[in-house]
């Protein structure tokens, strides 16, 4: 197995992306996994229960963090390298025990990407679980495949539904479209996973089952590719540019404060530039931060809507609105404050907003 990351760094990593899990209660089981890594993990590299030990602790890091401005980077470990690790079918059912740990933990706790119950978490559980199928299939383990690939479809069938329950429902844009793009998310982690298992492991049907759900030459498993790949679709069309990376917020390090600070799905960022503007997390200089790293993310991707609407939201809480900002930010941004889109979007209210994309939606939904 690649030795990837000690454990006591990326405890450390936890602590820099959000140390405010030490002060959550509810927070504590996880915490408590932390808490106990460094000591605990003393056990020759390799031996069976430093891997399930390890597994767990990249599990609890990647769920509190994957949706944090600067989430740690296990995804390789928890999806293969933790995998192709283990050889005994003892350990690998501890192993598996783990994910369903970290699949039954609440996303809202660490995350303000939550649409009625659905979350990017769930396709990150979805890819961790392929990396174990496909792991169950090469050491011929067919009780546990079947028992994986049940919760796989177990999942798929509810995220299916809720889908399809806010489109036939008439759910607003912001709804249907956040399920969308969660759907399209974990559809691909899952796709992935399973597109990388080796052919000679087999498991023909199941990569045929898993793969490229949302496109059109996805699989034809019936009851699902329409739904699936109108999720596809309307993410393509209307979400996908809104919510990438925004690697710009992580240079703000007030950001990562605490939880209410998250970023929700885009392109909805009004309240959220309203809270920037009010919350006793931020000094006005690291407010200032906030909005230079805004108009950077805005002159990177022009037609990228978020970013203005969360400046439209600093700039309505704020006295003096974004100009009150101007003096302290670095001389190149100064005027783009109060000219071109950024201009335009401050004058635009959330409401007439979220009308206009409702319109986008309901037209690319009929087409």
């Amino acid at each position: 197995m690649k030795a990837g990351i000690a454990n006591s760094v990326l405890v450390d990593q936890v602590r820099n992306t959000a140390a405010w899990l030490w002060s959550t209660p509810p927070a504590e089981p996880v915490v408590a996994i932390f808490e106990r890594s460094v000591d605990e993990c003393v056990d020759e590299p390799g031996a069976a229960s430093a891997v399930v030990r390890t597994l767990r602790l990249r599990l609890a890091a990647h769920y509190a963090t994957v949706a944090t401005f600067v989430p740690t980077d296990v995804d390789a470990h928890i999806r293969h390298h933790m995998w192709t690790a283990i050889d005994d079918p003892a350990v690998f059912a501890e192993a598996r025990a783990c994910v369903d740990e970290s699949a039954a933990r609440d996303a809202t706790l660490v995350s303000a990407r939550v649409t009625c119950g659905l979350s990017g978490h769930d396709g990150e559980w979805l890819s961790v679980r392929a990396g174990a199928l496909g792991r169950a299939l090469a050491l011929g383990l067919p009780g546990e495949a079947a028992e994986i690939a049940a919760r796989i479809d177990a999942e798929l069938e509810r995220e299916e539904r809720a889908f399809a329950h806010a489109v036939d429902s008439g759910a607003p844009a912001r709804t249907t479209l956040a399920l969308a793009t969660t759907l399209a998310h974990n559809l691909g982690d899952l796709s992935r996973v399973v597109d990388a298992w080796p052919r000679a492991y087999g498991g023909a049907e199941l990569r045929e089952r898993y793969t490229r759900l949302g496109h059109a030459d996805g699989s034809t498993s019936p009851g699902r590719r329409s739904a699936f790949m109108l999720a596809g679709v309307l993410n393509k069309q209307l979400m996908a540019l809104e919510n990438h990376r925004f690697l710009a917020l992580r240079k703000p390090r007030a950001l990562r404060r605490g939880r209410d600070l998250l970023l929700p799905l885009g392109p909805w960022f009004d309240e959220w530039g309203e809270l920037i503007a009010s919350t006793e997390h931020l000094d006005d200089s690291e407010r200032t931060e906030v909005v230079a790293a805004l108009v950077d993310l805005h002159l990177a991707s022009p037609r990228q809507e978020g970013c203005l609407r969360a400046l439209a939201g600093i700039h309505r809480a704020t006295r003096g609105g974004l100009t009150w900002f101007a003096s302290a930010l670095p001389a190149r941004l100064r005027k783009e404050t109060v000219r071109g889109r950024i201009r335009e979007a401050v004058d635009i209210r959330p409401e007439h907003f979220e009308a206009k994309f409702e319109k986008r939606f309901r037209a690319a939904l009929a087409s």
